[in-house]
Order: structure tokens, then C-alpha cells, then sequence
């Protein structure tokens, strides 16, 4: 697998018309994927962003993404709903299921909130096949994202990939529990809205606990988001907005009667150093989603630099895409970095 940077989607295009025997996967602001959805054949997938990642570091306005050999994946739509995706899900993942390299790359819309109803209907799925991915983006303008499989727009994508080489997925939050939970007592799952902590009006509770005012909570989301604990692992949920009856939507589900952990910061630098040092082996090409809150608070605390240095010095041929949402396994999470990584 190679990465590739482009400047514009004319180059994209020619790039991948020349080399039509190769598959590839490219991501960039809506403007220039639009441009390249009249452009490219079906050996492209392409998925809006909310920024890039390359072998530049992060950018915002580029074209990134990488190739590989047609053979190696296979490209799947996702219908709206899902499960109308059943059997041709089902039929790609048995082509796969059996060989421990393999993965699924998943592109999900980052508007309508399905990715929860997506990863369910991989209900079929060994728990510990590798499934990673992002959530599609439009750099903040919240109107619409767009995926397509050639000049074919889809509702989301997942592409199988049959490896021969090992890969392994890793997830990394900067996040810790500080130490205070909250018990979901009353909550509508469906449109991701908490109405109740500790059957307390959600807001209430929450600024209690960061011994904050109420009004003052909004400012408080970056720093202070909510944590589900899954197998002694952290899920975050990212708090959206409150609303006027005091309830607070999220960028995703929160279940009622399950505890979360009140989460608070940690040096992004210290963690992404322990993170490389964790891996498994030293990687041929990386590929990396980072959260749309993790990147702006990055750009708050001018730390990308400093967090390109780390990765890219770990392995050059990198790319990647700043998403809403991240895909691990059969998680979706918010504020987090989930890597590929391949020998």
C-alpha cells in the first residue's frame, strides 16, 4: 500500500487513470471530491473531510489518501438503512473472514447518524475482526458529506481487505477518567440525547461534577468529554450541544442505565510517543483517523507539528483524513486516533 498527496483533482484524476490496474481509496474537502466524482473511474473511492493527513502532516485542502492492488479489496456499498446491505456485506466478509490479516476500511456519512445502525448490522462479524474507519466530514460546515464509489455517490462504503502481510489496528485517546461517573438514567438513544445523569437534568449534573456553572458547561466539552468503558477500554462520546430543557445531544449514542466516566486531559505528546512505542512491529504504511475535536483542539494548543513530527517520523508513508467519528472494531467513538498499520 502507497500513499499519495495531490494538489488538485485534475492530477488526482490522471493519477489514477494512468494506473487503472490499482485501487484507490482518496479523501479531501467536498469541493475538490466533487470535482473528482466527474472525473474518476470505479477503481476510486472518495470521502469528504473535515482536513487531511499525508506525509506533509496535517493540511486542509489537499488531496490524500493511497493504492493497492485491486486484488487485494473488495468495495462495498452501504444502503440507507443498512440492512438492506446484508447479503452483499455477508458474501464479502466470508471471502475474508478466515485470514487473520485481513481488515475492513469503513466510510460512513458524518451526518445522519447511522453509524451505530452500520456497525450492528455487521452483527455477522468475528468481535475481533479488524474493522476500522471514519465518519465522512464537510470542515465544519455541518450541511453534507459525500462518499463515492467512482462516479457513483453511496450513503457509506467498507472495503475488504484480504492481506498477506500483518496488520494490526491501534486506538489512541488523550484522555483520562478524572475520577467522577455519571449513571445514564434517562436518555433517547436514537438521536444520540441525554436527558437525565443520576436522574438529575443532564446539564445540571454534568456542571456539578466539573464543579463548574451551568452556563459555562459548552466551553467545558473539549476538555471534559464522556467516556463508555467497553472490555476495560475508553470509548469517547463528545458532547454537542445543551439544549433549552436542559438535555445534551451527542456525537454518539449513550445507553440508559450504563455508567460513563467524566474524562479529563492528558499531554497529547507524552501519548503519542507511548503509542508508537506500543506497537506491534515497524510498519510498512500507516493509515490514520483523527477526530474532528481532536484536530481542532490541536490547532487550539498548536500541537500538530509536534504530533506530525512523532508520526510521521515513525513511518513516512503515511496518510489519513480528520473525520466526525471513528470506527474501532464494532465501536464508534468520538475525540480519538485510530491507525492502521501495515507490514
Amino acid at each position: 500500500m502507497k500513499a499519495l498527496v495531490f494538489s488538485n483533482a485534475q492530477d488526482a484524476s490522471n493519477f489514477t487513470k494512468a494506473n487503472i490496474n490499482k485501487g484507490f481509496v482518496l479523501f479531501s474537502n467536498i469541493e475538490k471530491v466533487l470535482e473528482m466524482s466527474k472525473l474518476v473511474s470505479s477503481n476510486v473511492t472518495l470521502c469528504s473531510t473535515a482536513g487531511e493527513y499525508s506525509a506533509e502532516g496535517y493540511k486542509n485542502g489537499i488531496i490524500s489518501g493511497f493504492e493497492y492492488e485491486l486484488s487485494d479489496a473488495e468495495v462495498v456499498e452501504i444502503l440507507y438503512p443498512p440492512i438492506k446491505s446484508i447479503n452483499n456485506l455477508k458474501e464479502s466478509y466470508k471471502k475474508v473472514q478466515n485470514n487473520k490479516n485481513a481488515f475492513a476500511l469503513l466510510l460512513c456519512d458524518g451526518l445522519t447518524g447511522m453509524e451505530e445502525s452500520i456497525i450492528t448490522t455487521f452483527y455477522f462479524i468475528e468481535d475481533n475482526f479488524k474493522i476500522i474507519g471514519g465518519s465522512a466530514g464537510d470542515n465544519l460546515k455541518f450541511k453534507e458529506t459525500f462518499i463515492f464509489i467512482g462516479s457513483k455517490r453511496v450513503h457509506s462504503a467498507v472495503l475488504f481487505f484480504n492481506m498477506k502481510t500483518r496488520t494490526s489496528i491501534i486506538k489512541e485517546n488523550i484522555y483520562v477518567p478524572s475520577g467522577e461517573r455519571l449513571l445514564v438514567t434517562e436518555a433517547d438513544v436514537i438521536n444520540r440525547t441525554v436527558k437525565k445523569f443520576n436522574n438529575i437534568p443532564a446539564s445540571t449534573e454534568y456542571a456539578k461534577r466539573l464543579n463548574i456553572s451551568e452556563t459555562d458547561l459548552p466551553n467545558h466539552f473539549m476538555n471534559n468529554p464522556l467516556g463508555k468503558i467497553y472490555k476495560d477500554e475508553i470509548f469517547i462520546a463528545s458532547p454537542m450541544k445543551v439544549n433549552p430543557d436542559k438535555s445534551i445531544t451527542f456525537y454518539c449514542q449513550l445507553i440508559p442505565n450504563t455508567f460513563v466516566e467524566v474524562l479529563k486531559p492528558v499531554d497529547p505528546i507524552i501519548e503519542i510517543k507511548n503509542t508508537i512505542r506500543s506497537m506491534p512491529f515497524k510498519p510498512t504504511f500507516v493509515f490514520s483517523v483523527h477526530c474532528i475535536l481532536r484536530s481542532l483542539k490541536f490547532q487550539q494548543d498548536n500541537l500538530w507539528k509536534s504530533i506530525d513530527k512523532e508520526l510521521i517520523s515513525f513511518c513516512s508513508n503515511i496518510s489519513g483524513f480528520v473525520s466526525y467519528g471513528e470506527q474501532f472494531y464494532k465501536n464508534h467513538a468520538n475525540q480519538t486516533m485510530v491507525l492502521l498499520i501495515v507490514e
